[in-house]
């Protein structure tokens, strides 16, 4: 491979996002449960998925707005507590102002709660915003912006859970859409039966592995200059 080859190869690999997926929801209504699952699904199946679960991201607005910047696509799951949630608001405001500033793509997925409800705030999320209104009654302007963040996001074309489907099949279709967007090659397993073979491994596993190898090695100047000076 000539410099000027390999020069382009590693600008495309310094260039793209470091996250395929930021995904919110509320983990007091379901973070045990269908948040979790679809976290691990999400990774599983090799697309690199980012949560703030109390981990690297908890408590540090800057680093979630970085984690959500350097995602391609956020997927925001509606539930009934989602409103109620102030972190997970906030997190929508950040992901609908990336929509707008970045290109983020935006995917709503509705889990037992009718997409009008979130549109239009009635039901829990009336109730919720009530209270938001009280609590924060000096900072009217932050309750606007997630009125207005939770209205946009619902009138994106999403996935809506129907009562009668199992959870794991709705998981398996969100994967699949994902994956989908991001023009990956899902094996014909479902995601939470993956063998952990290297060899059944999908392209995006090894994706992930380049892309957690040029942030070990590339981000160090010295060995980045190293790399090209013996080449």
């Amino acid at each position: 491979m000539g410099l000027f080859s390999l020069i382009n190869l590693l600008m495309l690999l310094l260039s793209r996002k470091d996250n395929d997926v930021f995904l919110s929801f509320s983990h007091h209504d379901i973070g045990k449960n269908f948040g979790d699952h679809l976290y691990k699904d999400l990774n599983s199946a090799g697309i690199r998925t980012l949560r703030d679960d109390g981990g690297i991201y908890a408590g540090q607005k800057s680093d979630i707005k970085k984690a959500i910047q350097e995602s391609r696509i956020s997927v925001v799951v509606f539930s009934k507590g989602y409103a109620s949630s102030t972190k997970c608001l906030d997190q929508l405001v950040h992901i609908m102002d990336a929509r707008d500033k970045t290109g983020l793509l935006v995917l709503p997925v509705f889990y037992n709660v009718d997409p009008s409800e979130v549109r239009k705030q009635k039901g829990l999320f009336e109730e919720a915003f009530a209270k938001h209104e009280k609590s924060f009654h000096k900072e009217m302007a932050r309750v606007k912006s997630w009125r207005y963040a939770l209205k946009e996001a619902a009138d994106l074309a999403g996935m809506v859970l129907q009562q009668d489907r199992y959870e794991s099949k709705f998981i398996e279709s969100i994967v699949k859409e994902i994956a989908d967007k991001l023009n990956f090659s899902l094996p014909h397993a479902p995601p939470s039966s993956l063998p952990l073979s290297a060899a059944l491994r999908p392209p995006s596993y090894f994706l992930g592995l380049l892309r957690e190898w040029r942030r070990s090695v590339f981000q160090t100047p010295s060995l980045f200059l190293f790399f090209l000076s013996s080449h």
